[in-house]
C-alpha cells in the first residue's frame, strides 16, 4: 500500500512511456476508485521543510476519497503552487497549475508537464481556461490579468480598465464565456469583451481575494474580502449586500457553493474555521467540530457526494467533512499550507 504523500514517478519521453504511465494509475486505482471524484490539493510550502535534508514534496498532489490520508504527487517537486484547473471537456487529460514560476500544463492527464510561461511571467495565483475554447486561458497575477489565446504557446497582459494590478483570483462566466470576472485589491472586476477591457463592479470594498458564482444562476455572485467579510450580489455584480448575520470575522479567501443545492454556501478565513450558510448566504453559521486549524484557505464540495467537504488550512493540511460540514477529520498532507482544493467527477 502506498504511503501518504507518496509520489508516482513519471517516465520521461514518448506515446509509450505516457501511455505506461497511464496504465500505472489505472492499475493502481480500485473499482471503487475508478467511480469516485478525483481531489487535487496544491500545497504552496510545509513546515516539515528542513534545510539540507531530503524534504517533502509541494506542487500538486491528488487522491480519490476512498483514500482517506494518502495522496500522490504529480508534476515537478518543491515549488510553490497556488491553484488547479482542469481544461473544459478534455475528460481529465488537460491540466493547468498556477505556480510561482508560471503556468505548468499537462495534456495527458498528469504524466508530463510543461512551464507555459518561462520565467516572464511569476507568481501565478490562479488559473482558469475558458469554458467553451479550449486555446484560451487565464491567470491571475501580483502584476494583473494574464491571457493565453493559442492553449499557453504565448501570454499577453489584459489589464485595460483595472486600477489596481493586483489579482488573487480570475473566473470565466458559466453563461458567457466572453465574461470574465477578477478579484484584486481594488475591488471586483468583470470583463464582457474576454478580458480586453474591465470595468469595476458595483462592489464599494477594495482588497477582494476570490470571487465565486452560483453554479445554476449566473447572475448571482459571492466575494471574499481581506478586511470587510462576505459580500454578495444577486444582479450580476451591479448592486451588493454585506453577508453579515452569524459573521464574527472579517477575512475569507475561499468561498464555494454546493453544486447541488446552491442555497448551500462555505466560508473560510483568517482563524475562521468553516462558516456554512443554507440560505444563499443570508446567515452563516460556524462548523468547526473537529478542525484542529482554523486558518482556512480553501474549500471544495464534491459532486458525486455534496456532504463531503474538504476544507484546505494553512500549516494544517487537508480536513474532510462527510456530514456536510458537521463534524471533521483529517485526511493528510501533515503541515502543509494548502492554497487551493479542487474537485473533479471522474
Amino acid at each position: 500500500m502506498m504511503n501518504s504523500q507518496s509520489i508516482i514517478k513519471r517516465p520521461n519521453g514518448g506515446l509509450w512511456q505516457a501511455t505506461a504511465s497511464l496504465l500505472f494509475l489505472l492499475a493502481t486505482m480500485s473499482p471503487v476508485q475508478g467511480q469516485e471524484s478525483t481531489v487535487y490539493a496544491v500545497v504552496t510550502a510545509t513546515k516539515l521543510f528542513v534545510v539540507g535534508a531530503a524534504n517533502p514534496s509541494t506542487g500538486l498532489f491528488f487522491q480519490h476519497p476512498s483514500e482517506d490520508s494518502v495522496w500522490h504527487h504529480s508534476g515537478p517537486n518543491n515549488y510553490r503552487a497556488f491553484g488547479f484547473a482542469q481544461g473544459a471537456r478534455s475528460k481529465g487529460r488537460v491540466l493547468y497549475v498556477a505556480a510561482g514560476n508560471g503556468v505548468h500544463k499537462s495534456t495527458d492527464a498528469g504524466a508530463h508537464w510543461k512551464n507555459t510561461t518561462g520565467w516572464g511571467i511569476t507568481e501565478v495565483l490562479s488559473v482558469c481556461p475558458d469554458s467553451e475554447d479550449s486555446n484560451i486561458v487565464y491567470c491571475a497575477t501580483p502584476y494583473g490579468v494574464m491571457k493565453s489565446a493559442d492553449g499557453c504557446h504565448s501570454w499577453m497582459p489584459v489589464n485595460k480598465g483595472l486600477n489596481a494590478l493586483f489579482t488573487c483570483s480570475v473566473i470565466v462566466d458559466r453563461s458567457d464565456h466572453n465574461t470574465v470576472y477578477c478579484a484584486t485589491e481594488d475591488g471586483a472586476y468583470v470583463s464582457n469583451d474576454g478580458a480586453a477591457t474591465w470595468r469595476r463592479l458595483g462592489l464599494s470594498v477594495s482588497n477582494t481575494r476570490v470571487i465565486s458564482q452560483h453554479p445554476v444562476r449566473p447572475e448571482i455572485l459571492a466575494v471574499g474580502t481581506e478586511n470587510d467579510g462576505i459580500y454578495i450580489s444577486t444582479n450580476g455584480g451591479r448592486w451588493w449586500t454585506k453577508s453579515e448575520a452569524g459573521v464574527d470575522h472579517q477575512t475569507f479567501y475561499a468561498i464555494v457553493f454546493d453544486p447541488t443545492n446552491p442555497d448551500v454556501m462555505y466560508a473560510g478565513g483568517y482563524v475562521t474555521g468553516v462558516y456554512k450558510s443554507t440560505d444563499g448566504g443570508k446567515s452563516w453559521k460556524r462548523m468547526n467540530n473537529g478542525l484542529s486549524v482554523l486558518n482556512i484557505h480553501s474549500l471544495a464540495v464534491d459532486p458525486r457526494n455534496s456532504r463531503r467537504v474538504y476544507a484546505g488550512a494553512y500549516w494544517g493540511g487537508v480536513f474532510r467533512s462527510d456530514d456536510a460540514g458537521g463534524s471533521w477529520h483529517w485526511v493528510g498532507l501533515p503541515d502543509s499550507q494548502v492554497w487551493s482544493i479542487v474537485i473533479q467527477p471522474n
